[in-house]
């Protein structure tokens, strides 16, 4: 890396990685409402699950093509503030439309409330949203300059985002079941969380700039979407990674969590107890730079993977029983703390493979892939909980569910993510083989 500044290239401070990681935090939370859209196109809406679980999953079907377009873009911005940073911006439409989408009317006709569902979502995800994510690796690239430096900005900065996604876990159920019972509600719900997230989400791109540049940079032309194509077929370390980025997204995308309290346990507001244990399996985070010196990052995903299947499998036996849960929900919780935020380390290391292979970096275009399978597993989450709700008989206007619909959420939350887990895990043994060799090649440079 050629610096624009005199900096300590592994030493991050406190200040800028807690600014670096406010944009994360507003997404993030984002993300935990959508957590609760199948269940408030359900109940409040009255909208069929199966239907819900189609539209999503065609919107997230769009979305993957979006995020491959998106990296060709970053690739190929050069601007005064850099690569990646101008497209925080998209933040604002994120939350615009995010409201937007929550302020459906339960009056609306069936198809109405299927259109603006559609269009909703996919601008905040297939247009905003994807922006968003194919600029986040060449920002962090530029704005911290090394693989180490950028792990030390994702473990501080992870404590942070659960901490404040936790206060929105934890606080998010308590507002629904005080105003989620109608759609003017939910209104207020939103504008509550969308406000002051907007603004604190806003704080990275006002105040860390991209202050490292790739020597490639210099002398890198125009990329080519014949590059693209050739860097997609030929390296296969990306899809590995890409595998393993779309399983906690297809987990996260099935939403069953919501339907597991509110059905299984019987009380939603008891999410927030097992949402408190974000803070705790995060603090995991702040030993990984120090894990890293003995095992690669994608060895963390694998032992974690092991330790999340556990996790979820115990969910299955666990009824209401709120000790176990806790349990079996921390086990499962660590898992998807590698790939969350180690992501981008890794993808410097696909950089570099195809650096050394003589092809140009592409650190958007690698982003995009990933995001794209993402995107994917998002909609296959969305779609298995809507067929699997519909399979076992869910009724969302039922005080009391069928056996076969408490049988399928319970699936849902415990054996689906644990075999999904035992994928990851075999990835990131098949990803090996590119550890090994950016070691022998690094060893060979400083000989």
């Amino acid at each position: 890396m050629k610096e624009t500044k005199v900096y300590n290239p592994e030493k991050v401070s406190l200040e800028k990685a807690l600014l670096w990681n406010t944009r994360p935090l507003s997404f993030g939370a984002v993300t935990i409402l959508m957590g609760y859209l199948s269940m408030f196109c359900t109940d409040i809406l009255q909208m069929p699950a199966a239907l819900v679980g189609t539209l999503l999953m065609a919107s997230k079907i769009f979305d993957g093509v979006t995020d491959l377009i998106a990296g060709y873009i970053v690739d190929n911005t050069k601007t005064k503030l850099g690569k990646g940073r101008p497209y925080e911006l998209c933040l604002i439409g994120v939350w615009v439309c995010t409201f937007a989408l929550f302020a459906s009317n339960v009056e609306w006709s069936m198809t109405m409330k299927s259109v603006w569902l559609l269009i909703m979502y996919t601008l905040i995800w297939s247009i905003f949203g994807t922006m968003l994510n194919a600029a986040e690796t060449p920002y962090i690239i530029r704005a911290f300059g090394n693989a180490i430096a950028v792990t030390k900005a994702s473990a501080i900065g992870g404590v942070f985002i659960t901490i404040g996604c936790m206060v929105v876990s934890v606080s998010l159920p308590m507002a629904i079941g005080a105003l989620g019972t109608t759609v003017a509600g939910w209104r207020k719900i939103i504008i509550m969380y969308a406000i002051p997230l907007l603004l604190i989400g806003l704080l990275r791109f006002l105040l860390v700039p991209e202050s490292f540049i790739p020597e490639q940079d210099a002398k890198e032309e125009k990329v080519a979407i014949k590059d693209i194509l050739t860097v997609l077929t030929s390296n296969r370390y990306i899809w590995l990674l890409a595998i393993i980025s779309m399983i906690p997204q297809t987990i996260s995308g099935m939403g069953a969590t919501t339907y597991y309290f509110n059905v299984v346990v019987g009380d939603i507001t008891k999410l927030s107890a097992i949402s408190m244990l974000g803070l705790v399996s995060t603090l995991f985070i702040l030993f990984f730079p120090a894990m890293m010196k003995k095992r690669t990052a994608m060895d963390l995903i694998g032992i974690f993977s092991v330790i999340g299947m556990i996790g979820y499998a115990m969910v299955f036996f666990a009824g209401s029983n709120m000790v176990v849960l806790i349990i079996a929900f921390f086990l499962s919780g660590l898992a998807v703390l590698p790939t969350s935020y180690m992501r981008s380390p890794i993808i410097m290391d696909v950089a570099e493979y195809n650096e050394r292979q003589g092809r140009p970096r592409m650190e958007a275009t690698l982003a995009a892939a990933t995001n794209f399978t993402v995107k994917i597993g998002q909609a296959l989450g969305a779609f298995l909980l809507g067929a699997l709700l519909s399979v076992g008989g869910y009724d969302g206007a039922l005080a009391v569910q069928p056996d076969s619909a408490i049988m399928s959420i319970r699936v849902l939350c415990s054996f689906m993510p644990a075999a999904l887990m035992l994928l990851s895990f075999i990835c990131a043994v098949a990803y090996r083989p590119l550890d090994a060799f950016l070691k022998n090649e690094r060893e060979k440079n400083k000989q």
